[in-house]
């Protein structure tokens, strides 16, 4: 199936910023989706190539959704896995098609699939990398591996999943996955709680967080900011933001804000997202008589954004499992205190009471005396905005491209694993 270059348009193409360090040698990135967290690593590791081409896995059967009433279906389409705008001139992004049934239960034949898909692709498109990079283990990860193994070329392969999800593949019995593990020259997982799960299969793992966009997430005046956006500015606003579904734990934050009016009535939880859960939010917000406290933004579009962490008082993820939520980075990178379920990295990151109050997951109560103490408190911005400066995506991909080194380099000086110490 054919599947040519996406085009870029002339006004979103930026140049890269800085003189490569790998000037004459090529980068392969191999992903799901060329967008948030994914995009925002390639787009700067960009200017240490001679070029970087990006092939994201796509289902075509997503795109019925524009057509049929498949809400599930959206995230997948063309338009929603990949963002073509700023990309760097020396950046190319495709497709590999996998036509497959998203309810496919040859769950360990889809690894197979992608990486056949892979090399159709990469001989197609006579892309001839130094370096292959993967996002998420199960399929891209197996599919890179495959690949590096093919061209002798080294991989590294980044482990987004979220805890539970790291779970599952840890112990599902699909050697596909570890063979990813094992295989890959370097495996990075963005929280440092889950390498000794992963030093079981590598020698070569590494903990580098996720980060956000300097630029785009900074500090505006809130008072500008509600004014944007239309919002009370008597009102104490909780904003929360993330994909509608039930491991993001929006039920209890909902149970929550029930207890947190009786204290505060002037409270608004703002919840910006879709997703699968949301007539059930809507049903709870009801039910709970919370109409007057709880709004429901639905998409909330990326340029508003940082408008909306602006203009509330605390940022609230009340997550059931997370890796390392960009989000949170993005939260403390416009000066607000992150007000969530200790879950994932989040404990490494939220060290200290300055930043932000944890609590347990599942825990109504417990979220709800963290937002009461968090909206009674006087937070510094500015100390906050400084703490989050050290995760900027300049600053984590910098971690990146010393994991490349070590993987170039290796490749030619040794035929063992080079070993290193994990963490950040």
């Amino acid at each position: 199936m054919s599947s040519p270059a996406l085009t870029t348009p002339p006004s979103a193409v930026v140049e890269p910023p800085r003189a490569g360090r790998w000037g004459d040698q090529d980068l392969l990135i191999v992903c799901h989706n060329y967008d948030t967290f994914v995009k925002s690593q390639v787009d700067p590791l960009a200017a240490a190539f001679d070029s970087v081409t990006v092939l994201v896995r796509y289902n075509p059967i997503a795109e019925v959704s524009e057509y049929l009433p498949i809400q599930w279906l959206r995230p997948y389409r063309k338009d929603a896995k990949v963002d073509l705008d700023a990309v760097p001139e020396n950046v190319t992004v495709a497709l590999t098609p996998l036509l497959y049934l998203p309810t496919d239960r040859g769950y360990e034949k889809l690894g197979a699939k992608h990486a056949r898909a892979l090399g159709d692709q990469v001989e197609r498109l006579g892309i001839d990398p130094d370096l292959i990079h993967a996002h998420f283990t199960w399929t891209a990860g197996y599919a890179a591996t495959r690949l590096g193994t093919e061209y002798d070329v080294p991989t590294v392969v980044t482990v987004h999943a979220n805890r539970d999800r790291l779970l599952e593949e840890y112990s599902s019995g699909t050697a596909g996955i570890y063979e990813t593990w094992r295989t890959a020259d370097a495996v990075i997982r963005v929280n440092e709680r889950d390498v000794p799960l992963l030093e079981r299969y590598s020698d070569e793992v590494h903990a580098i967080p996720n980060g956000f966009s300097r630029d785009r997430y900074r500090l505006l005046g809130r008072h500008d900011a509600r004014e944007a956006l239309g919002v009370d500015p008597d009102r104490t606003v909780i904003f929360t933001l993330g994909t509608l579904k039930r491991r993001k734990g929006h039920r209890y934050l909902l149970e929550a804000m029930e207890h947190v009016v009786e204290t505060h009535p002037e409270a608004l939880c703002v919840i910006g997202g879709q997703g699968e859960t949301i007539r059930d939010l809507k049903r709870r917000r009801r039910n709970l008589g919370l109409t007057d406290h709880v709004e429901i933004l639905g998409y909330v579009p990326e340029g508003n954004v940082d408008v909306w962490m602006n203009a509330c008082d605390v940022f609230c993820l009340p997550s059931l499992s997370e890796g390392n939520p960009t989000v949170m980075f993005e939260a403390l990178g416009c000066g607000k205190p992150y007000l969530g379920t200790d879950v994932g990295g989040v404990g490494e990151i939220v060290t200290s009471e300055e930043y932000g109050l944890l609590c347990e997951p599942a825990d109504p109560e417990g979220l709800a005396t963290i937002l009461a103490e968090g909206l009674a408190r006087e937070w510094d911005a500015r100390r906050i905005r400084e703490y989050a400066e050290e995760f900027t995506w300049e600053n984590v991909t910098r971690e990146i491209e010393g994991i490349y080194a070590d993987a170039l380099g290796g490749r030619s000086s040794r035929t063992e694993p080079l070993t290193v110490s994990s963490g950040r």
